[in-house]
Formats: C-alpha cells, structure tokens, sequence
C-alpha cells in the first residue's frame, strides 16, 4: 500500500503544512500540491550571490533585492513558488509574506529544475501584472535568456560568452561575465 495521497491546499494551508516540514527541506505549492525543491548546488549558491549583488550594486531607492524569496499571483490560490531572486519597488509591509509587485523575477535553472522553471513558473510569472521581465540563468554554462514584456506580448533574448543583460525593469546593464565570476562550470 502506497502513502496516502495529500489533499490539495491552497496558499494558507500550504505555509502552515510547511512549517511542520523538516527545516532542511523548502517546498513550492504548485497546482494545490507541495514540491519538494531540490537542495542548491555550489555554481547554484555562488550565481544567485554575484546576480543579488550586481543588482543591488545598480538599484536606486525605492527598489531593493531579495533572495530566496516568495513569489505569488493574487488571482490564484493554488501557487505559491520560492524565487531565487526578485526586485521590487514597492515598500515592505510588516507579515508579508511574498514579494510585493515583483518587476524582475531571476531563476537560476538547474538540471533539475530547468523544465518546472521553464515550464511551470516563467508562464505563471508573466501573469502577474507588475512583472516585467523574467531572468532565467543557467548553473552549467555561461547562458541567460530574458524574458521581457512588452504591452500585451512578451519578447524573449538568449545571451551568451561576453554579453550584457539590458534589464530595463530596473533601469541596469548586468555583465554576464560579472554573475559568473568565480564559478567553474
């Protein structure tokens, strides 16, 4: 006889399940149902660091980076995914519990977390109305792909060896080589 299947939640029920969950382990509720994520590896840790950092070297006042953060659409109950990076503009407010209006949403993809980012939370990103780009940055080799809005459309670039990233969201220019300085890949 398998494990008893667990009921769908919705965003509530999922943080309260999840901090009875073991410390070591960080979950994403996807479709009412909690996904264990992966645990990051060294070039994982070490680009999320150099991205939060070349960002918030170029921010201005209101804005600021966050890391490791929670990422939610208003009009969907069911999602609930942790970010590996955001910047928002918009002031922090005492118990909140996701970024507010998130402009720039980065994930770092993974061998085994490319097709869910790819797949599942760059089009549930693109939902939420503040977003204006989504930075995708692979942890296996010097590529980005950006993901920008514009008016109804989104216009997606690849980036590769010694390009720049035009983040216009926040204003910024990000070397590529900067966010891979130091990790051998």
């Amino acid at each position: 006889m398998g494990a008893p299947a667990i009921q769908k939640m919705d965003i509530d029920e999922f943080l309260a399940w999840a901090d009875r969950q073991e410390p070591d382990t960080r979950y994403e509720l996807v479709g009412g149902q909690p996904r264990a994520m992966s645990p990051c590896s060294q070039a994982h840790s070490r680009l999320s660091g150099n991205i939060a950092f070349e960002i918030r070297r170029r921010l201005r006042p209101p804005c600021f980076v966050l890391t490791e953060t929670a990422i939610e659409r208003e009009d969907r109950a069911d999602r609930f995914y942790e970010a590996d990076i955001a910047v928002t503009c918009s002031h922090h407010q005492p118990g909140q519990r996701s970024t507010p209006n998130p402009v720039l949403v980065v994930e770092i993809l993974s061998e085994s977390t490319a097709s869910h980012d790819r797949g599942t939370k760059v089009p549930d990103y693109m939902q939420i109305p503040s977003v204006q780009e989504v930075l995708l940055v692979d942890s296996r080799a010097v590529w980005a792909q950006l993901w920008r809005r514009d008016g109804r459309r989104w216009i997606v670039e690849d980036f590769t060896d010694d390009a720049t990233l035009p983040l216009a969201s926040i204003g910024a220019e990000l070397p590529l080589a900067a966010l891979y300085d130091g990790i051998a890949l």
